[in-house]
């Protein structure tokens, strides 16, 4: 019998896998986001322990199921969401509330390369530069701009993704 994973999966394309949240603890809680269309898939499940999933009561999620075996540790996130919706995502969840950078509509390009400026003023006026974090946030903001610029909306989406995680730890 295939795992609940694989049953989610469903030859599904998974566009990103990132971590919500650092938690070691194993995942019995799935929390689904809104299908893209009705009658689809979720856009995406996040696995959570039942605390964290509790904490984010005004998440655009449901609890999708409760199952010891998900297998998966706490804050993985599976999204199956096209580039451009995980590039507003990500803009919207912490990207803006990082930078003050508002997106325009859909020009993901003047927002990637507005908050590597903001990133670069802060470095710039930083005591310590070359020791701080945002270093490294700055660096995968680039990667992101330069992809988006390219037009390669996926590896924007990806290098935020990964930008993410470094954030988190801001």
């Amino acid at each position: 019998m295939p795992s609940l994973v694989n049953r989610l999966i469903a030859g599904r394309q998974i566009t990103a896998m990132h971590m919500l949240l650092q938690c070691s603890t194993g995942a019995v809680t799935l929390r689904q986001g809104p299908a893209a269309e009705p009658g689809t898939a979720p856009a995406w499940f996040a696995f959570l322990r039942p605390a964290h999933s509790e904490g984010l009561p005004d998440w655009p999620a449901t609890v999708g199921h409760t199952d010891k075996g998900l297998m998966l540790d706490c804050g993985t996130i599976l999204d199956f969401r096209p580039a451009d919706q995980l590039l507003q995502s990500h803009a919207d969840l912490w990207l803006t509330p990082m930078t003050g950078v508002q997106p325009p509509a859909r020009n993901d390009v003047d927002v990637l390369d507005r908050t590597y400026q903001v990133l670069d003023a802060r470095l710039e006026a930083s005591t310590d530069s070359e020791n701080d974090p945002l270093q490294s946030v700055r660096l995968m903001v680039g990667m992101a701009r330069g992809s988006a610029a390219e037009g390669n909306l996926f590896r924007a989406a990806h290098s935020l993704t990964l930008c993410e995680s470094l954030v988190q730890r801001l």
